[in-house]
């Protein structure tokens, strides 16, 4: 026993027994507390570890049963997302990356996990399933996270779902893709603008002298051009090509700086106007905000951004005085632009509806801004394609020009370039399939959310859950993967079944032939010997269903006068392969990162 041992050492006046028993008492207690703190900081301590590693295990990516995934990224909690962002950071393509992760898991359905503490994107590489879905299954609609990336474009179309505020701004702009719109306002603008880049080019190859000179401005001024044409017509005087001609036309030969045979001759620019700046930067906005991982957030604080201020407050000017001119005009009986016909079209719904007119609305300079920028940045990049195609398959470039010279023949007779109603009134099966074969290696993949629970190939998918149509993977630009009819949505089996050509035919070939459909058994391309099928086989780059591009009839219009007068004048000479490259930048759309010419006057 301690206390009498104690005892019997010390001193028994009361007292002092009185002190020791007080002061080993204190220091008992004393004792007890200090073991108490260690046990307690132990016990904490480990369940807190414990605590972590159950929160890390409960935040790690959960896999969707029955869809295939990669194991390891579901022992991290960030998923995908680094060996992502760090392959899209060198090739600028979030297709590339798709289609990889298709063929590594070789199943036509599979999961990533991209964004943290969220539900995996799904990945569909099956144009039929894909197709079902667009047309027909109403449980899918526009993607949140790209709609809260497009925040920025205000009131557009494209950033809503199928419901009734998209449907409002689809009527106000109807007629915008009639014939005889696009005939009597557009074709026009279109010619004019053709003749005004090949005379830039003209202009270039004679300054260049046989050496090649980047193109990709010129396509991107020319599409953006057409669409401020198409939206404002006269009412708007600044042009982007028309500078670039006319400095050029003033400088001579001493004035250029010309190197080797094969480099590149860099010509100087003539700066945009402000407005048309913000055209250009709008597109990139909306890129950069749909890869964010928080959108709201950055949109809210770049709104705060001088710089950010400058282009949208440049944007609301020009298109305030726009409208104001096209209000002016409608009212006196002129209705001819793109404006004036959806400032109609409020006329018309206000005097159904009963009341006044709300020429004022946010929506004319949301809507039409968006479209001049999705016009410009998709067409513009598809052009592009065009050429470098054109220019590397010469053989191809070949049978395109005798195919036009055949067709226009008249034209080609007299030693003319064709009139723009001759390439309007055109039937050229061979100059459609070059166009949609560009177009079909090319897409970028389409996105839509589930608005509920729901099933893709027999598994589940959750409400909210993104799903990515991945368009050059299998199907597309390799053989489909087999897929059991039973795992097939009933809308699925009930439609007809399309878009079956020979996948034993390399499909990473650029071969336009694929898109045309014999008429006679010889071996001609002209409109008396093939037709030309769109539905020949898979396409997405337009998108499918009531969300499809509203501007798919201009795109293929400015592409095929563009590129017809581009063939008819030149020939399209080899360069070498570093101004070849095939690398691409996703974004809106796919655009190459570069593209050089040759010229050659024919």
């Amino acid at each position: 026993m301690i206390l009498p041992v104690i005892l019997e050492s010390e001193d028994f006046s009361t007292t002092s027994v009185g002190n020791n028993i007080m002061s080993m008492s204190y220091r008992i207690v004393s004792i007890f507390i200090e073991g108490s703190s260690i046990r307690y900081f132990i016990a904490a301590f480990f369940t807190i570890i414990i605590v972590l590693y159950s929160l890390y295990r409960w935040l790690l990516p959960k896999p969707v049963p029955g869809i295939a995934y990669n194991p390891q990224a579901t022992k991290s909690l960030f998923g995908d997302a680094p060996g992502m962002i760090k392959e899209v950071s060198v090739t600028g393509e979030f297709r590339v990356w798709c289609a990889k992760q298709v063929k590594q898991m070789n199943s036509p359905i599979c999961q990533v996990f991209i964004r943290p503490f969220s539900k995996p994107w799904i990945l569909l590489a099956d144009f039929r399933e894909s197709k079902d879905i667009l047309m027909r299954r109403r449980e899918f609609d526009k993607s949140s996270f790209l709609a809260q990336g497009m925040a920025c474009m205000g009131s557009f179309h494209g950033i809503y779902t199928t419901g009734d505020k998209f449907k409002s701004n689809r009527q106000l702009i109807q007629d915008l893709m009639t014939t005889s719109f696009l005939h009597n306002h557009v074709c026009p603008a279109i010619y004019n603008e053709a003749l005004d880049v090949m005379k830039l080019f003209e202009l270039k190859m004679d300054l260049a002298n046989g050496r090649p000179f980047s193109v990709k401005k010129d396509f991107e001024y020319a599409s953006l051009d057409v669409m401020l044409e198409f939206a404002f017509g006269k009412n708007w005087v600044h042009t982007a090509t028309g500078p670039q001609v006319e400095l050029l036309s003033k400088l001579g030969g001493s004035n250029v700086k010309l190197g080797a045979l094969d480099r590149p001759v860099d010509f100087p620019t003539v700066p945009i106007v402000d407005f048309l700046k913000s055209v250009y930067e709008a597109p990139e906005i909306v890129e950069k905000t749909i890869n964010a991982l928080m959108p709201k957030l950055q949109t809210w604080w770049w709104s705060k951004q001088p710089w950010y201020k400058e282009v949208f407050d440049e944007k609301e000017r020009i298109m305030k005085e726009q409208v104001a001119i096209g209000v002016k005009n409608y009212r006196s009986g002129h209705v001819q632009t793109g404006i004036e016909h959806m400032l109609m079209r409020e006329g018309v719904r206000a005097e159904k509806e009963g009341r006044e007119p709300d020429f004022q609305s946010g929506v004319f300079r949301d809507e039409m801004f968006g479209d001049i920028v999705g016009g410009h940045h998709t067409t513009s990049g598809a052009m592009m394609w065009l050429a470098k195609y054109l220019t590397e398959l010469p053989q191809i470039q070949n049978k395109l020009r005798s195919v036009l010279h055949e067709t226009l023949s008249n034209a080609r007779e007299e030693d003319r370039l064709f009139s723009l109603e001759e390439i309007r009134r055109a039937k050229i099966p061979y100059l459609d399939a070059v166009i949609e074969e560009t177009l079909r290696i090319n897409a970028v993949t389409v996105t839509r959310e589930a608005l509920c629970d729901t099933t893709i190939l027999d598994c589940p998918i959750k409400k909210g859950t993104q799903v990515f149509f991945v368009s050059n993977g299998p199907g597309f630009l390799s053989p489909s993967m087999p897929i059991a009819d039973s795992k097939r949505s009933p809308t699925s089996h009930a439609a007809k079944l399309n878009a079956t050509w020979d996948e034993t035919w390399d499909l990473t070939l650029f071969d336009p032939e694929r898109w045309l459909v014999r008429k006679n058994n010889g071996d001609g391309l002209l409109a008396e010997d093939v037709d030309f099928d769109g539905a020949a086989g898979p396409q997405l780059v337009f998108g499918l269903g009531p969300r499809a591009c509203w501007g798919r009839r201009l795109a293929y219009l400015e592409m095929k006068i563009m590129i017809a007068m581009l063939v008819w004048s030149f020939r399209l000479l080899e360069t070498a392969p570093a101004l070849s490259s095939h690398a691409g930048l996703e974004g809106i759309a796919r655009v190459p990162q570069q593209c050089y010419l040759r010229l050659c006057k024919l």
